[in-house]
């Protein structure tokens, strides 16, 4: 989330007029809901402890949860092992890969190809001629002559040395060269996993900056048979075969929403992208160009046009099907202030529209009694506090959910800038939580 150095109100009749709507709704929203100690989650609602755990390691996801706090979700709910479990904004997958790792049948979608490559990848069982034509590439593999040619924008020009991005783009011939399809994503997948370490640039928020000391990686070739040796011997140790069923696309499509009609689902596990501006079509676009899932910047666009309305980035629908008194207060009020960006106010209408969409045909899919865990953060726009938190659970009630518990994970940073004025518990607003829901 941006900050600025100064902020005033712009419209004060709206600032006079919102203001005390939105105090009550604050109000009357944090006594409607029990917010209860979650410190257990407050190391879980990060990707950093899976990089200790095997297939999940294989790539340094930024904006994950941790697959314990899925083994703990599921071990509390212990639901039947005829049931799926769903994670209808899959990522990385985590919550699939944890899901299988513990005898479940799963269930994702996500519209980011690069973390559908990564799921899908985790999860598929290899078979012993698969581990085989891996082993025979790993040994044999030199650095081919030829290499992919792509677009060189000023993306990629400024994000990686001359001979570092010949070197990638000859991997990715290599890869392109194998017919095996799931050998091939997992060659691509390492090639992707790799990226960082050979960028000059760093994700930082909301995209990407420089490194403030670049050194240079000694051996490419060497980093990336090594990566995808590490892979192979997860894939050895544990390949377990879950039925599992991965979708690229959203859940808020009819469409999508159709796959699931004849699969029972008994526990939903999700986070989906926050109100706060990130576009993470931009801080992985990297992975996009380098990965070959973009040629040109309308494919670029066509995967940002997908996304769940969290950001200002791209020309997002202004229509909304889902009228929603407390959220368009909200926006509104931040509207009365100097914000960085104009489309702030409909983004967060967008937002919450669409996230209507996602709870309602989440109720249609859900067996009765299920559950739903919702791993959310708040946000905040110049002192105006956006609780998803509360907001969310305020839209499932309408849809036949139960709010059991929400709770509060972690704290997270409030800005200097913020007008802690309008209300006294601002700071203990401004915080991570987890969501438990259960379907009537």
């Amino acid at each position: 989330m941006r900050t600025s150095e100064s902020k005033m109100i712009i419209n004060q009749e709206v600032f006079n007029n919102m203001l005390p709507y939105y105090q009550k709704i604050i109000e009357q929203l944090a006594a409607k809901y029990t917010v209860v100690d979650g410190s257990y989650y407050e190391g879980l609602v990060n990707f950093k402890t899976n990089m200790a755990v095997p297939k999940h390691k294989w790539y340094d996801y930024k904006h994950g949860y941790s697959e314990r706090l899925v083994r703990h979700i599921i071990e509390e709910e212990n639901p039947p092992k005829e049931y799926f479990i769903l994670d209808p904004f899959c990522g990385v997958g985590t919550t699939n890969l944890t899901s299988i790792d513990m005898g479940y049948k799963t269930v994702g979608f996500d519209i980011n190809p690069m973390a559908i490559l990564a799921t899908k990848t985790k999860t598929h069982c290899y078979s012993d001629d698969e581990i085989l034509l891996i082993e025979k590439l790993v040994n044999g593999f030199s650095l081919p002559s030829s290499k992919i040619e792509i677009e060189i924008g000023k993306v990629i020009q400024t994000s990686f040395t001359e001979d570092v991005l010949d070197s990638l783009l000859k991997i990715r011939f290599f890869v392109e060269c194998i017919e095996s399809e799931y050998v091939q994503a997992l060659f691509r997948f390492a090639l992707i996993s790799i990226i960082d370490k050979c960028s000059l640039k760093i994700k930082d928020g909301n995209g990407l900056k420089f490194k403030k000391s670049y050194v240079p990686v000694p051996d490419i070739v060497k980093l990336y048979i090594d990566k995808v040796s590490d892979m192979l011997s997860d894939i050895k140790r544990s390949n377990e075969n879950v039925e599992h069923r991965i979708f690229f696309g959203s859940m808020m499509t009819q469409e999508n929403l159709e796959k699931l009609q004849e699969l029972p689902i008994g526990l939903c596990v999700f986070s989906p992208p926050y109100a706060n501006c990130f576009d993470y079509c931009e801080v992985y676009k990297l992975e996009f160009w380098i990965g070959g899932f973009v040629k040109s910047y309308d494919d670029f666009e066509f995967y940002r046009s997908m996304a769940l309305r969290s950001h200002v980035n791209s020309k997002f629908s202004h229509k909304f099907e889902n009228t929603n008194h407390d959220v368009d207060v909200i926006a509104s009020l931040i509207s009365s202030f100097n914000i960085w960006n104009k489309n702030i106010p409909d983004m967060i209408r967008g937002y919450f529209d669409d996230m209507e969409l996602m709870i309602r045909n989440i109720s249609k899919v859900l067996i009765k009694g299920a559950k739903c865990y919702i791993v959310v953060a708040n946000s905040g726009y110049k002192g105006i506090l956006v609780p998803t938190d509360l907001l969310l659970s305020d839209i499932a009630v309408k849809y036949g959910f139960k709010v059991c518990n929400i709770y509060h994970a972690r704290k997270i940073r409030s800005s200097s800038q913020q007008m802690h004025i309008l209300m006294n518990d601002y700071d203990n607003l401004m915080r991570e939580s987890v969501i438990e829901l259960q379907l009537n």
